[in-house]
Formats: structure tokens, sequence, C-alpha cells
């Protein structure tokens, strides 16, 4: 039963991503890693399901000239983020200093999370692509609220393949660009270590 919930779930936020706007086109599976091309963003996204039901997306919006990386977080339980409010969250990858992060608050078929847009080039994007690849696990944190702390296992080889689909798409296909209404900031915090 677990499994058939599981894989319903899987099958829905993978429907749901939050800026595709047609069926997602699945690329490869790396580990717990489903890597898919989204119509909607015209970019490739890497996903996991944890096993406690958080949905996690990282990869490319490319509706803009410039391109942005984007990243959204979902859980059933964080009913108390509101459809297009911002939060300060904050990210931190292993014992790195913690990110914080200008997050819009989301709703997708009913599974409130956080989703952010920031540029996909230069120092920062470099840095969190890095230390995401690198880092073994990911600790959310809203205010003195712990949402999460889950293991990054495969990220590395799931983000080089998340690389080539996008390669593979930026080659074939011909996007038409349109603009993205709003980037979220992005800022890295010299503060503690998130719990």
């Amino acid at each position: 039963m677990t499994r058939h919930i599981s894989f319903f779930l899987t099958t829905l936020l993978m429907l749901c991503a939050p800026t595709a706007r047609a069926q997602a086109v699945d690329w490869k599976t790396i580990d717990d890693w489903r890597i898919a091309f989204y119509p909607g963003s015209q970019g490739c996204q890497a996903f996991r399901l944890y096993e406690e039901n958080t949905a996690f997306f990282i990869g490319f919006d490319h509706t803009r000239k410039t391109g942005a990386l984007d990243i959204t977080i979902l859980d059933r339980r964080w009913t108390a983020f509101k459809t297009d409010a911002e939060y300060r969250i904050r990210l931190q990858f292993g014992t790195q200093p913690a990110w914080t992060l200008d997050m819009d608050g989301v709703l997708l078929n009913g599974l409130p999370g956080l989703h952010i847009l920031f540029g996909s080039t230069g120092p920062d994007a470099d840095q969190f692509i890095s230390q995401f690849r690198r880092e073994r696990v990911m600790k959310w944190q809203h205010g003195e609220t712990r949402l999460g702390r889950f293991p990054l296992n495969g990220s590395r080889k799931a983000f080089d393949e998340l690389r080539r689909c996008q390669k593979h798409y930026d080659t074939t296909a011909k996007r038409p660009l349109r603009p993205v209404a709003r980037t979220a900031g992005l800022g890295v915090e010299q503060a503690a270590a998130v719990d």
C-alpha cells in the first residue's frame, strides 16, 4: 500500500513541477533522482521524493534570456506557507555557511512549499551548485523552525546528468524566450550553522 501511495505522489509531483505548463518529458533516473525536461520552464530538473514525503526539485528555467536556477521544496505538512507570500529561509549544505533565500510560498496540487529562481551563472550560482553536488546533506530552516534534514547521496551524478539533459534540449529545441515575472533574492549568510 505504501509503495502505491509513494508512486502516486511521485507521479503527481512530476506532473506539477512549479514551472511546468505541460507534461514533463522523462530523461533518466539516477539513483533516487528523476531527471526530466519541463516544457513550461524550458529546462531540465532533477526531482527527489524523500521518505517523509518531502519533494525537492532543482534545475533550470530558460524562459528568460539569462536563464535561472529553479529550486522548489514541497511538503504537505507545511501548511503555514501561503501562496505568493515571501519567506526568509536558511539552507545549509553540509557544514558550509548557510544560504539565506528569499523564497515564495507555493501551493501545487494541494501541496504547500517554497520556490525560488535566481541567476544560473556567476559566483553565487557556481558556489550553490558546487555545494549541492559535493555535500552529503542539506538542512532547511525557517526562523527557529527546522523544516528538515535531507541526504544528498547521488546529487553529483544527478546534477551532471541534469546538465547533459539541458545541453541536449538547448541544442535541439527552438526555445522562444519569455520574461519571468520576478526573481527572488539570494545571499550567503556567515552565521552559525543550521542545526
